[in-house]
Order: structure tokens, then C-alpha cells, then sequence
């Protein structure tokens, strides 16, 4: 890996045309301080990672010295801020006893590991429960974040990501996360993560300026645009408002280059860092949706 040169241009130059944070989810196989190279490499300023395994209730002990050397590259590559995504097995709407009370365990699990490794936002799904209808289940993940900060006091902040509302998803709609936060006992540590697929394919329309205007409108509506840490930049394979979550190519799917334009030039989300969880079919997905996303920046003016 530390033959490959850094994709793109110089993080120094990056900034100098762009001072929005733009990265990828990336990989944590061989360690964390790997994870960073390879942020790096990709002409990342922020980044996304999962803590361990994301499909499995194993955790394997962090290692003080890769920590060490995360911290350290990151400092010095100027990576940030970062992100660490949840567990893909805890669901913190489950109606399954056993089930609810492993997610609150293992969510204050992912909690620790990501103020470990010095990162700044922890990014959880809401959850889900067929059959339930989203009442109850603003409730019972209301709950269990109450119970998880009363075992753990975060000093990261809990970013509550919107879903895309399949599966019996909650939190496909602004108004739920917003009741979600409304019942905690504690949200001064809590934010959100908009992702744009799960939003295009829950129904916030985003292809034009007048679409990106109104969800900028509808998060500073319902949650605050002060709540709103980072967003996750995919478009969306599906039609919109198809309740549909498979992400896609920057402006290679239903959102499009003119929406994609319009949102990051927008005055209200220029400076919220933008993690792409886009396709990884080939090593050449990521260099081509950064190159993508950097042309869609408006140069500012001199």
C-alpha cells in the first residue's frame, strides 16, 4: 500500500480549492492506522470507519500501539474529523427482549471503542420493527440511547443517521429522528447524519437547487441544521420515494450531477463533512466518485 501515491491533488492543494471535508467508509482490515494510509491515499480530509467486525457480536481488543499510530497519521495528514459507524447487528427499535438489551450492551461497546480511538462521531441506524408502527418504535430507541448514556456518558457525539424506511425502518422521516432526540433525557451529545440516498429513496427530493433548499428548510425544521454533524453522500440506484436503500455512483444514479452540484454548494451544507459510502466494485470506484464530487465545488472566488 505505501508505494500507491495519493489519488488526486495534495491535501494542501485539496484545501486551498475546496475547504469542505470530503471522505470515504474505509476498510480497517491489517489495522487502523492502515485505515488512515488508505484515507490518505484517496485524498481524504475525514474519513469513516467501522471499530470492528460490523456483521458479528465479536470484538476483538483494540491494540494501544496501532491506536497510537492512527492518532498520529491522522494529526499529521490533517484527517477529520472522523467517523466511526455502528455495528451492522444492533437494533435499538427491536421488539426482541434479548435482542434489545444485546444492541444497548454492544452499542455502549461501540461507544468506548470510538472515544478510544480519539474519533469524534459515533453514526448509528435508528433501527427497525415489523409490524411495529413508528410511535412505538420512537419510544423504544429513545429508551435504549437513554440506558446507553446512563452505562456510558459519551464524550463522542451520537449521530442518528435517517433511514430510508424499508424493512420497518424508523427514522425515514425528519420528524422521527427529531421525537427521538425530543425523548432523550440528555441530547447534548447527540446529532444527526443525513444520508442522501436513504433520503432521496425516503421522499426529500434533492435533484434541483428548490429540492436541496427545502431540505436544508426541513432538517433546521425538525432537528436543528445546528444538529446536523455530517452527511453520508451516495446517490440512490432506486426511483425516488421507492423506500428502496441501495446506494450508487456519484451522479450516476436518480439524485444526478445537478443535484449532487446544488447540495454541496449550498450555503447551509458548504462546511458539513461529506463521507461517500458509494459502490467499491473496483479499485477505481473511489478515485472516480472523489474526482467527481471535487469538480461539482464551485471555486471560490478570489
Amino acid at each position: 500500500m505505501g508505494s500507491r501515491q495519493r489519488s488526486g491533488l495534495p491535501l494542501v492543494d485539496a484545501l486551498k480549492i475546496n475547504v469542505m471535508r470530503l471522505g470515504f467508509h474505509v476498510s480497517i482490515s491489517g489495522g487502523f492506522s492502515l485505515a488512515v494510509q488508505r484515507a490518505y491515499e484517496l485524498g481524504c480530509t475525514c474519513m469513516q470507519i467501522f471499530s470492528r467486525n460490523p456483521r458479528g457480536w465479536t470484538v476483538k481488543p483494540l491494540d494501544a500501539a496501532d491506536i497510537a499510530e492512527f492518532k498520529t497519521l491522522r494529526e499529521k495528514w490533517d484527517i477529520g474529523p472522523v467517523f466511526v459507524h455502528t455495528n451492522y447487528l444492533i437494533n435499538l427499535a427491536s421488539s426482541k427482549p434479548d435482542l434489545y438489551e444485546k444492541s444497548i450492551e454492544q452499542f455502549v461497546v461501540d461507544l468506548e471503542r470510538t472515544e478510544h480511538l480519539g474519533a469524534e462521531y459515533l453514526v448509528t441506524h435508528l433501527g427497525s420493527a415489523t409490524g411495529k408502527d413508528p410511535a412505538w418504535m420512537i419510544e423504544r430507541v429513545s429508551s435504549a440511547l437513554n440506558m446507553a448514556m446512563k452505562l456510558h456518558a459519551p464524550k463522542a457525539t451520537i449521530l442518528l443517521e435517517n433511514t430510508a424506511g424499508e424493512k420497518g425502518d424508523v427514522g425515514y422521516e425528519l420528524e422521527q429522528v427529531r421525537d427521538v432526540i425530543g425523548r432523550l433525557r440528555d441530547s447534548s451529545r447527540i446529532g444527526i447524519c443525513y444520508d442522501t440516498c436513504h433520503g432521496f429513496a425516503a421522499g426529500y427530493d434533492i435533484r434541483t437547487k428548490e429540492g436541496v433548499d427545502s431540505l436544508a428548510k426541513k432538517i433546521d425544521d425538525t432537528v436543528g441544521l445546528d444538529r446536523l454533524k455530517g452527511m453520508h453522500l451516495n446517490d440512490c440506484l432506486r426511483d425516488f420515494n421507492s423506500r428502496v436503500d441501495r446506494h450508487w455512483h456519484i451522479g450516476e444514479g436518480k439524485i444526478g450531477l445537478d443535484g449532487f452540484k446544488a447540495l454541496l454548494n449550498h450555503p447551509k451544507f458548504k462546511d458539513v463533512p461529506m463521507i461517500m459510502e458509494t459502490p467499491k466494485e473496483t479499485e477505481e470506484d473511489d478515485p472516480r466518485n472523489m474526482k467527481t464530487v471535487r469538480s461539482l465545488i464551485a471555486k471560490p472566488k478570489k
